[in-house]
């Protein structure tokens, strides 16, 4: 299970996660044994949320204030969460359940992630000053990673098209599409070539991306 649980790492996903969850906690109260002073936790905390989120996303509104009361509330709420779910029985649990809150069956076995077969696609957006915002999808098209990838590994060269792999320099292995990198001044309007494969979570990697080539907007 990816470090931050249930709980998608992207905030605007998380968003949409709280929503959806709380929902179906109040909903299913009885059945999934959300005791009335968790169900007021829940409501109270996602109201609290609801408050601060958006005025955090605007520019006109935020503040570090506003940013702070944000990560508090999102903690929060992430702890009641856990907690909700450590109280309910894994025996009650549906496929509905599970697909909706995101909690894996920590019943079921453990099977090793199998090695990556295919590539990632990805592409730069060279907009910003001496910025490159990678982003990259799977070859199928599918946005999600392939089954047992824990990310994207991202390579580069600065200058030439590199020949071999052993001439490029490693830059991140990113959990979630996109990525941002920010280069030095000196290397506006250099080309730089990227070289993208998935990494699963035993660190076994998969075929190497097509090139893609980027420049360094000055």
């Amino acid at each position: 299970m990816p470090k931050n649980g249930p709980f998608p790492s992207k905030e605007a996903d998380l968003n949409n996660y709280f929503q959806a969850a709380v929902a179906y906690l109040i909903l299913n109260k009885a059945r999934l044994l959300v005791s009335p002073a968790n169900q007021a936790l829940l409501t109270a905390q996602l109201a609290a949320w609801n408050d601060v989120y958006p005025a955090s996303q605007n520019s006109n509104t935020k503040t570090k204030t506003i940013v702070e009361n944000k990560d508090s509330a999102k903690e929060t709420l992430i702890g009641t969460l856990r907690s909700v779910y450590g109280d309910i029985p894994n025996s009650v649990l549906t496929a509905e359940d599970r697909n909706t809150l995101n909690i894996g069956d920590r019943n079921a076995p453990k099977t090793a992630a199998p090695v990556p077969s295919t590539k990632p696609v990805a592409q730069v957006d060279t907009s910003n000053r001496l910025e490159h915002t990678i982003s990259f999808i799977d070859e199928s098209g599918s946005a999600a990673k392939p089954d047992g990838v824990r990310g994207c590994q991202i390579w580069f060269k600065i200058g030439e098209p590199a020949t071999d792999p052993n001439e490029l320099s490693y830059m991140a292995t990113d959990t979630a599409s996109p990525y941002t990198y920010h280069f030095a001044g000196d290397n506006a309007g250099k080309a730089v070539y990227y070289w993208l494969r998935w990494e699963n979570t035993r660190g076994e990697v998969g075929p190497w991306s097509n090139v893609v080539m980027a420049t360094i907007t000055g």
